[in-house]
């Protein structure tokens, strides 16, 4: 209870996991808003109001595949600084609050055995909680892993490195959906989706909701998988792997949608905008869990110019 008290009242914005799973949330409730709008309609016929689908569908479409777009970057981001930087986001930010109350900020870093981020804490998609005091298999304090902030790894990283990492290539992968999926979104829009015809529809529309679902079923697969002992044995009592599965099903769900779109009937359609409608609780669920799992973390403070 004291997380989801936490998730109410506190909000580490420099904190990128945290970042990731708040941005992945709000874009989460704005496909559910989404869902409502395409498909009450069909439900409640005497609830529709003038162009809803259109302009209510078409205009949170946009902004929710934008959202997504965003939470992906940021997600890569997190991916690439592993054993970088520890939890650099809590350290500025408690450094410049300080710097603001007066105080000196000299020696502050946070201790990467208390830090558990994702690029840290191997088992869970952005770290679970663990006791102070607790040990990790983090690397030494080095200044080889002291490197700057960095948005993309070297050829010689990615080659002996991220290519073999689970997260990296699940994060890899929900970046590409996220993108690709972008396009449909842009052509939802009022002005753009009602003026096109039907096989530019089929191929700027419907088309990359199906291979961006594709990439959100790869990415939640991935982040199952990082978490479990073995491939073929489920972690259910790992919050991370929770966040993969439901994110997995929030892709299936998007990849489905599209599958029943490209045919006009009424069932079809109908069942597009319900799968749509159970997607995108599937990825608010995901993202909820997500956004708990981010604030269970005890960084230690370290006074002026001692040691980790």
């Amino acid at each position: 209870m004291h997380n989801v008290w936490r998730m109410l009242t506190y909000y580490p914005v420099w904190d990128v996991s945290f970042d990731v799973a708040y941005v992945f949330t709000i874009g989460s409730v704005i496909w559910v808003i989404n869902a409502f709008f395409v498909w009450l309609p069909l439900v409640r016929p005497d609830s529709e109001f003038e162009n809803e689908e259109l302009y209510g569908g078409g205009i949170t479409a946009f902004i929710g595949a934008t959202v997504f777009e965003i939470g992906s970057i940021l997600l890569m981001a997190e991916a690439v600084n592993e054993n970088r930087t520890g939890c650099f986001g809590w350290a500025l930010d408690r450094a410049l609050s300080e710097e603001r109350e007066g105080e000196p900020a000299l020696g502050l870093r946070p201790s990467k055995s208390h830090c558990t981020h994702h690029h840290v804490n191997k088992r869970n998609l952005v770290g679970s909680g663990s006791e102070t005091g607790s040990k990790t298999n983090a690397e030494p304090d080095t200044e080889g892993n002291r490197r700057s902030w960095v948005w993309w790894p070297s050829n010689e990283e990615l080659r002996m490195h991220y290519l073999h990492s689970l997260g990296f290539l699940a994060s890899l992968s929900q970046l590409f959906g996220a993108t690709i999926f972008w396009i449909s979104g842009l052509t939802a829009l009022p002005g753009i989706y009602d003026r096109m015809s039907r096989p530019i529809t089929i191929i700027f529309y419907w088309t990359p909701q199906v291979i961006g679902g594709l990439g959100f079923i790869i990415s939640g697969t991935l982040f199952m998988l990082e978490t479990q002992s073995k491939w073929w044995q489920p972690a259910p009592k790992t919050l991370g792997w929770w966040i993969g599965a439901w994110n997995l099903i929030g892709g299936i769900g998007f990849t489905i949608c599209p599958a029943f779109g490209f045919d006009r009937s009424s069932w079809a359609q109908y069942q597009a905008c319900l799968s749509t409608f159970w997607g995108s609780w599937a990825f608010l669920i995901g993202s909820v869990i997500q956004w708990y799992e981010s604030l269970q973390k005890f960084p230690v403070e370290l006074k002026p110019n001692a040691a980790i």
